[in-house]
C-alpha cells in the first residue's frame, strides 16, 4: 500500500497536450485559459515585433537615400558659394533650386512614414503590455493558466 501511495504522489500523471503555438500549459493544472504572462515568450508578439522593425529599417533606408542627396547638394553649394559663406547664405541658394524642393518633400514624407511606424510599435507594445498585466492578474486570481515556453529562441 506504501508502494502504491509514493507511486501516486511521484508523478504518475497524464501528459499534458502540447500546444501547436510552442507554448505549453504549466504543470499548475487548473480552470480557465491558457494565457502567455511574459510577452517576450508569445513568439506571435515577437514576430509582431520583428516585422515592424523590418518595416522601420527599409523606411529609414528610403530616407537615407534621400538626406544623401540633400547632403551632395548642400555640399555643391558650398563649393559653389565663396569661402566663409555662412547657413544663411547656402539656405538662401538651395532654396532657389527646385530640385532641392522636390528633396525637402520626399525626406519629410519619408520621415512621416517613419514616425508613423514608430507609433505603431509603441501602440502594439502598450496593448501588449496591458494584456500581460490583465493576464497575470488573471493568473494571481485563479482565474486563467499561465502556459511555459517549449523552446527558446
Amino acid at each position: 500500500m506504501l508502494f502504491l501511495c509514493a507511486a501516486a504522489v511521484s508523478g504518475c500523471r497524464r501528459r499534458q497536450p502540447q500546444a501547436s503555438d510552442g507554448l505549453e500549459r504549466s504543470a499548475g493544472g487548473g480552470d480557465g485559459p491558457a494565457v502567455v504572462t511574459n510577452r517576450m515568450q508569445d513568439p506571435v508578439y515577437r514576430q509582431a515585433l520583428d516585422d515592424n522593425r523590418q518595416s522601420q529599417v527599409q523606411k529609414a533606408a528610403a530616407r537615407h537615400a534621400v538626406v544623401d542627396k540633400m547632403e551632395r547638394m548642400i555640399a555643391e553649394v558650398r563649393a559653389a558659394l565663396p569661402a566663409g559663406a555662412d547657413d544663411e547664405a547656402v539656405k538662401a541658394e538651395l532654396a532657389k533650386r527646385p530640385e532641392w524642393k522636390v528633396l525637402e518633400a520626399e525626406n519629410a514624407r519619408a520621415l512621416a512614414e517613419v514616425e508613423t511606424t514608430l507609433a505603431e510599435a509603441r501602440e502594439s507594445i502598450r496593448r501588449r503590455m496591458e494584456a500581460e498585466a490583465r493576464d497575470v492578474k488573471a493568473v494571481a486570481e485563479g482565474r486563467a493558466v499561465p502556459v511555459a515556453p517549449t523552446q527558446r529562441r
